[in-house]
């Protein structure tokens, strides 16, 4: 039984030798290489049904030209003549996609005949990915590379399962995040929280969504870290960082009186902090001397810190106000601009926002929301150490979790491992991913993904900006495919 009508296709040749049911080489007609190009989604006519797949690493090969020795077609072109094209032949890998069914795209068991004709769609016809979306709770958004009229599908029951898009600088991974994966989240009924490190890629496109880091309520922690490195951390160095006068009496100031003063002018706060670290200081326990010492630590500090720093952690917005307020909206959007603090502080807001959803999932909540995290290597680096090492760990926490309880965690990165990319145990738990244009030092991890589907890593290095490669559970299709999109700028 045939699916696809004839006069909706275009013949360009036949199946070469050496198939088999997952792969198979396309010997081109005459004239047809000057057509066909590589990531077209063709059809093999064969007596099992039609067979959907992608074009994948092109070949041209002529015997009479081979360079490694003489031959007289060579000497011809050696002194200018034109050798004759008549022993020329033009293939193609085809990656087989699966065969057409009425019940959309199912896997191939069968061995592709060789001699089977292979088809291409003509310009105008109906998406041939509707069949790979069949019976699929899918949503359309970004299109294949070379055909705008074709959007790309969905799967929305795979997006809890996580997200990762890797690409070098200019790639173009916050226009994919903003013009892509913000709208397939808010179409598939995720309220969606961006995490904007630099306050540069999304927070100006989302003006009236966006929220300050510093209208946000910090945890005690967070605020501690924040003064300490404004002041330098009252000159203490080592071990002696953690443990001092001066930092017990600081974690004495936020715990107790942080709240109550919180209405006051920052020039007010900031005397009143400071009256209390010193009378913390003498009243400690510690001896004469460690306490004159820690006196003139404090002075030393305060003379780094003003009273301005203090406007960045004063905010009375909580987490749960935030995520309320995002939950209640009917496509909730909110862009946390986090550039007005240190990396410390941020990971500290994130760490505090970690553990509320998580606490909400292990109460059995369904949370539906997607959280997308600029420049991932910062929460979740190859080697965590530190405050790093706490952020990794939730975020494996909030993928082992989020599966089950609709939470959509999306990382973004210009690296996939090493020292430019992200935890490995992290990334075994990106379940969809999309590789843009990579840095070298990425191919041999790009490799491990994308070889097996035919995809050559010269492909990678090439990549315009806006070109990326969709992989994984949220592409109904099994073969990778290349998508493309228009940024509006």
């Amino acid at each position: 039984m045939r699916l696809l009508e004839q006069k909706n296709l275009e013949k360009i040749g036949i199946v070469a030798s050496d198939s088999s049911e997952t792969r198979a080489k396309l010997l081109l007609e005459e004239e047809k290489e000057l057509k066909v190009r590589a990531e077209e989604i063709i059809v093999i006519d064969t007596p099992m049904g039609e067979v959907l797949g992608v074009l994948r690493s092109g070949s041209g090969v002529n015997e009479a030209l081979r360079a490694n020795a003489y031959r007289p077609s060579v000497a011809y072109a050696k002194k200018g003549g034109v050798p004759s094209g008549a022993r020329e032949i033009y293939t193609f890998e085809i990656m087989v996609i699966g065969v057409l069914t009425e019940n959309g795209v199912e896997q191939n068991r069968m061995i592709i005949p060789p001699r089977s004709n292979v088809y291409i769609f003509k310009p105008g016809v109906s998406n041939p990915l509707e069949h790979v979306a069949r019976n699929k709770p899918v949503v359309w958004n970004a299109c294949l590379e070379g055909h705008e009229d074709w959007r790309i599908p969905f799967d929305s029951s795979f997006l809890p399962y996580h997200i990762g898009v890797f690409g070098a600088t200019g790639s173009g991974k916050s226009w994919l995040t903003r013009f892509v994966l913000v709208p397939v989240l808010l179409e598939s009924g995720f309220k969606v929280l961006v995490l904007d490190w630099s306050g540069e890629d999304y927070a100006p496109y989302y003006k009236d969504k966006a929220v300050p880091i510093s209208y946000l309520r910090l945890d005690e922690e967070a605020i501690v870290r924040y003064i300490l490195e404004k002041a330098e951390h009252f000159g203490y160095t080592g071990q002696a960082r953690d443990s001092n006068p001066v930092r017990e009496a600081l974690e004495d100031y936020v715990s107790r009186r942080w709240e109550e003063i919180s209405q006051k002018s920052s020039e007010e706060m900031f005397l009143d902090m400071k009256n209390h670290l010193e009378n913390g200081v003498r009243q400690s326990s510690t001896r004469e001397d460690f306490k004159r010492i820690a006196l003139r630590r404090l002075e030393y500090g305060f003379k780094k810190l003003r009273p301005i720093d203090l406007e960045a952690v004063r905010g009375s917005l909580s987490i749960e106000e935030l995520v309320e307020d995002l939950r209640m909206e009917e496509k909730g959007l909110r862009v946390v601009d986090m550039s007005l603090v240190g990396s410390d502080e941020k990971l500290s807001f994130f760490n505090s926002l970690a553990r509320f959803l998580e606490e909400g999932m292990e109460l059995g909540e369904s949370l539906g929301v997607a959280l997308v995290i600029d420049e991932g290597p910062q929460y979740a680096p190859w080697e965590p150490k530190g405050i790093q090492y706490e952020s990794t760990e939730h975020i494996k926490n909030l993928c082992a979790l989020g599966r089950k309880h609709r939470l959509c965690i999306v990382l973004i990165s210009q690296g996939i491992a090493g020292d430019i990319g992200i935890n490995a145990a992290v990334r075994r738990n990106l379940n969809t991913q999309f590789f843009g244009a990579l840095h070298p030092l990425d191919m041999q991890e790009a490799d491990n993904w994308l070889k097996p589907y035919g995809i050559q890593r010269e492909y990678l290095l090439s990549l315009k900006p806006g070109q990326f490669y969709f992989v994984g559970k949220a592409n109904p299709s099994p073969i990778p495919l290349l998508i493309s999109f228009k940024p509006v700028k």
